[in-house]
């Protein structure tokens, strides 16, 4: 399934309150680390636009995620359609055990710093914008990687959260 152009440019020019970027952003190209649940279940064209809406028309050098099944790989897709370049690191499992998936992150978060740094000269500065899915233990622990290490990183580092759909509860009989 492949992306329109007219929907690609209808989710850019989309406007959500509480959107803007934050200053740390403004006048800014960003590194992307994104990541979500295995269990979302989302239509591209609605990734995508997250995805859009949160870079905030800035230019994307790298969209970096984990490569797990579900969010990462649907936000890899988007990613690509957008045109954007895309990376993947997936966790190591086997070698790790049950501490791969904070590795992983902790390594997305290092790739995303290097290659910030690599696109920030006296007159041009990136930084790094995570953005995180509706998702569970992985995203959370990215997203709180995140946070720890925005004070002592580089670049600016800000993480984004995406919500989840509205669904409201079922009024009582």
């Amino acid at each position: 399934m492949s992306l329109s152009s007219a929907a690609v440019a209808q989710a850019a020019a989309l406007s959500l309150p509480g959107l803007l970027p934050p200053p740390a952003l403004a006048h800014r190209s960003v590194v992307i680390v994104a990541a979500g649940g295995r269990d979302l279940v989302w239509p591209q064209e609605r990734i995508a636009s997250a995805l859009l809406q949160r870079s905030g028309g800035r230019p994307v050098h790298l969209l970096l995620h984990g490569g797990a099944r579900g969010a990462d790989r649907a936000i890899g897709r988007a990613a690509h359609q957008l045109g954007w370049r895309v990376q993947e690191l997936a966790a190591d499992w086997r070698r790790h055990g049950r501490a791969a998936g904070p590795i992983r992150n902790r390594l997305l978060l290092e790739q995303a710093l290097v290659e910030a740094q690599t696109h920030t000269s006296p007159a041009f500065s990136a930084s790094v914008l995570v953005i995180a899915f509706p998702g569970g233990a992985g995203t959370a622990s990215l997203v709180q990687q995140a946070r720890r290490c925005s004070s002592r990183a580089p670049v600016p580092v800000v993480v984004m959260e995406v919500p989840p759909p509205f669904s409201p509860e079922p009024l009582a009989a």
